[in-house]
């Protein structure tokens, strides 16, 4: 390996969020939030050595692949790190491609959890990245730009796959770090404020659900309360930051230090001048809970349902049940506290009967924001092996990586379900939902909102329908 100078090789490093591709859900496509891993990864370098790094997130300053291109090279990087969902990926490596027409000499690594999942299929699929980041990549980053600066190899470096003489080499897993409250603040200055703010209090979730890859893994690595708070209230104070979202994988998974954190957060008065959102588990929670999350701030939770049949909750890995999600709904309407509720149209060996007690299920349960997706094959998920083999009664529509969109996409359906038949269902369960329950303003209101995602999904069914009749006219 060569390093860029003659003199000691320093590292100017740009962290890249690509445009989307195309603005299906303005919430994730465009924003009101920043890339909280890559704010984590700048300031870890900063904090660890001598690092000029620059943050470019497209997504949330609206740049196009050209501005963002232009943005990047303003800060002449030898290095350039980009991050991907699997819906995201060809996104960032156009990025890359652009780049290296420029300046085939930046160095490009591709991280997120597009990678961590199929690496080497991810590097035979994109050659212009040059390495890729597998799993957490705080420490694996910085030894990566270490093992630049000095011109070694990275055949020692854990967590990195990278090209040598023609082949591709993936070199060992990196543990993921224990301590996290060894992990520096994030990088906040280098991004534009946001109108919400990404923060984590702990990494990993001890579920196997079957569609969901855990990039973070199953030990849950918390924070302390007191570290927390620290960065909530300096966010605040620095910033004027008053709208969170907690992205842990599960919020409440050690109930005594949720309920330390809410008291820690009254304690301090800040509940007075934030709000937050969380996710969690229907096993981990309860009214006591949530009454003390709502006192501390917390104005809606997520919880993920999936579906309302019995047996398919039984074995899709999650862990819960019906009784269980009827308590946590008791629960929550106790505390009054609004939740915000995630199911699947596409759970393996789905039938249009299954489906329905779905949406049956999300009318009973009536949370004031439902969530229908469809499922998706995330690469290292036991759906995505199963639809590869065509069990489960999948049918893999597209290996686009663009089309691996839970309310848009197009990836999926089943030999006893189409795409169209799939998509009817999911936006039969919105309507259900609302109407049903005689929410007639809400739905109003939640159309309005949700605008762009409608759009699209009856511009999709009306397409689909036509597209039918024409093909059965034909035959």
């Amino acid at each position: 390996m060569v390093a860029f100078y003659e003199e000691e090789f320093f590292v100017k490093i740009s962290l890249v969020n690509a445009p989307a591709y195309q603005i299906f859900e303005p919430r994730y496509d465009t924003p009101p939030f920043t890339r909280l891993g890559l704010a984590y990864l700048a300031g870890y370098l900063r904090a660890h050595g001598d690092y000029d790094c620059q943050l470019v997130d497209a997504k949330f300053e609206r740049l196009n692949e050209q501005k963002t291109v232009e943005r990047i090279l303003s800060h002449h990087p030898q290095v350039v790190g980009l991050t991907a969902f699997t819906n995201e990926i060809k996104s960032a490596y156009k990025v890359a491609v652009r780049l290296k027409a420029l300046h085939p000499e930046i160095i490009i690594i591709i991280g997120g959890t597009h990678i961590s999942a199929i690496p080497e299929q991810t590097m035979e699929e994109f050659p212009f990245f040059d390495y890729g980041c597998m799993g957490e990549g705080e420490e694996t980053l910085l030894e990566f730009c270490e093992t630049l600066k000095r011109g070694d190899s990275m055949a020692g470096v854990r967590g990195i796959i990278y090209r040598e003489g023609g082949k591709i080499i993936q070199n060992a897993i990196r543990v993921p770090i224990a301590d996290q409250n060894s992990i520096p603040i994030p990088a906040w200055d280098l991004f534009p404020p946001g109108s919400e703010w990404l923060i984590m209090s702990s990494r990993g979730c001890p579920f196997t659900c079957n569609f969901c890859m855990n990039p973070n893994g199953r030990l849950v690595r918390p924070r302390t309360p007191e570290h927390l708070l620290s960065e909530l209230i300096w966010l605040y104070e620095t910033y004027g930051a008053n709208h969170f979202w907690f992205c842990d994988e599960i919020f409440t998974v050690n109930r005594p230090r949720t309920l330390e954190i809410c008291k820690a957060i009254i304690r301090s008065k800040l509940h007075r001048k934030i709000r937050w959102f969380a996710q969690t588990h229907v096993s981990c929670v309860d009214g006591e809970l949530l009454s003390l999350m709502k006192e501390a701030g917390c104005y809606r939770i997520g919880l993920g349902i999936e579906t309302g049949d019995e047996e398919k909750l039984k074995v899709m890995g999650k862990k819960t049940s019906i009784e269980k999600i009827l308590k946590a709904r008791a629960a929550a309407l106790f505390a009054k506290l609004p939740i915000e509720s995630y199911f699947i149209i596409g759970q393996p060996n789905e039938t249009y009967e299954s489906a329905k007690l779905t949406i049956d299920f999300a009318v009973k349960l009536n949370p004031e924001i439902p969530i229908f997706g469809i499922m998706v094959p995330y690469p290292g998920t036991k759906v995505a092996e199963m639809a590869a083999n065509s069990e489960g009664g999948y049918v893999l529509r597209s290996i686009d990586w663009n089309d691996f969109n839970k309310q848009l996409g197009n990836a999926l359906e089943f030999k006893n379900l189409s795409r169209w038949e799939l998509e009817k269902l999911q936006a039969m369960g919105y309507l259900k939902v609302f109407l049903y329950n005689r929410r007639f303003k809400d739905l109003s209101l939640f159309i309005w909102k949700y605008r762009v995602e409608a759009r699209h999904l009856f511009l999709n069914l009306i397409l689909k329908r036509f597209q039918k009749r024409k093909w059965s006219t034909k035959n």
